[in-house]
């Protein structure tokens, strides 16, 4: 088979090999005319080779002919001219940009036609592939209209046998169904029986385990519960001596004893009470003020020149009074025991004075009294 050539191509190639051998001419500027000469009859044979291959457009082929006979007449030209002529370089130079310029817009032109010659057999080839394919597809819906009317027969026959084939499986269903639901609920009835034994069962085992752990826990918690009475009674005394300590603190000082009165958890003794917004004696003032009271009792309560003289001159053996009245020696007595802190003893001594020193000394002993009350109180309270 023949291959066809473009004529497009041949004037590309020539003006390919023109460019080459103008290339190789000014490369080799020294080369013999021998050389030179071969290599145009070779290009020129390379030539009249692609020249002769068949062509399909008489037009295209004239043309590309008038190319190459330009194109031998330059080679022509430029052989006969001495190497490196700046002349023959600019004429090559031109010949082979006009070369390329035509092949270029020969080639344009050639691939216009192609697309234009492409795009009527698209639409010849289209419109007739519509009309068969119109033929055709008549042929095919009427065979498809027939098939699926019988398919259309066939899927009712079996949709009536499946309706069928459906009734009767239901109608056995609910036969089944029914059967199991009668077996069902006696099983149910059975296990609810059974669950009903077994929780029975299960209630008293449990009530036994409770009882059994309440029992050791009771007996495990029993010291344990006396531990935290003792404790708790242990907290309850700590707190009441730490309260106790306080009024005895403020009792000492002479301050009121209402903070440490409400620590008690208790109601405070009357002693102690009376004195929870108001300051108590204390033994300290109490000492300050004895020989004062004394002084303004003796000077109220002595009457007449012998009572006076006996309260000078009073002759003691220990504690038996020889001389005087025996009054000084109860004082005396009373004034030891206060600055020995005994409070109680003073009182106790002072309590055997005569009535009028006494009320003499009211005011005083009533404190003395209140602070040894006091005292009493809080002893009590310790000691409970």
């Amino acid at each position: 088979m023949t291959r066809k050539l473009d004529p497009a191509w041949v004037a590309l190639l020539g003006a390919g090999l023109l460019l080459v051998l103008a290339i190789l001419w000014l490369l080799g500027g020294r080369t013999p005319p021998a050389r030179t000469d071969a290599r145009v009859a070779m290009a020129e044979a390379a030539i009249q080779q692609l020249a002769a291959r068949p062509v399909v457009e008489p037009v295209a082929l004239e043309a590309a002919l008038t190319r190459l006979a330009a194109a031998e007449a330059t080679i022509r030209l430029l052989s006969d001219r001495p190497a490196g002529d700046p002349v023959a370089l600019a004429a090559l130079e031109r010949q082979v940009m006009a070369n390329r310029t035509a092949g270029e817009a020969a080639l344009q032109e050639r691939i216009a036609a192609l697309q234009t010659a492409l795009g009527q057999r698209i639409t010849e080839a289209a419109a007739a592939v519509e009309a068969a394919g119109t033929a055709r597809l008549d042929q095919r819906a009427a065979a498809l209209d027939a098939a699926v009317t019988g398919r259309m027969a066939d899927a009712t026959a079996r949709r009536e046998a499946a309706e069928q084939a459906l009734t009767a499986r239901v109608a056995h269903l609910d036969q089944a169904r029914l059967a199991g639901e009668a077996s069902l609920g006696q099983r149910v009835t059975n296990l609810e029986t059974g669950l009903l034994q077994r929780l029975a069962a299960l209630e008293a085992l449990v009530a036994q385990r409770v009882a059994a752990i309440e029992a050791l826990a009771a007996q495990r918690l029993a010291p344990v519960e006396q531990a935290l009475q003792r404790l708790s009674a242990a907290e309850a005394r700590t707190e009441r001596l730490a309260a106790i300590d306080a009024l005895r603190a403020l009792l000492d000082a002479g301050q009121p004893l209402a903070p440490a009165l409400a620590r008690l958890g208790q109601p405070a003794p009357p002693a102690l009470a009376r004195f929870a917004t108001s300051p108590p004696p204390t033994e300290p003032a109490l000492r300050l003020g004895f020989e004062e009271a004394l002084r303004q009792a003796r000077a109220a309560a002595q009457e007449g020149t012998l009572p006076r003289l006996n309260s000078l001159l009073t002759i003691r053996r220990g504690e038996e009074v020889v001389w005087g009245d025996a009054t000084e020696a109860n004082v005396e007595r009373a004034r030891r025991a206060l600055e020995a802190g005994d409070v109680e003893g003073a009182l106790g001594h002072l309590g055997r004075l005569p009535e009028p020193l006494r009320q003499g000394m009211r005011a005083w002993l009533e404190e003395a009294q209140a602070l040894a009350q006091a005292r009493f109180a809080l002893r009590a309270l310790a000691g409970g």
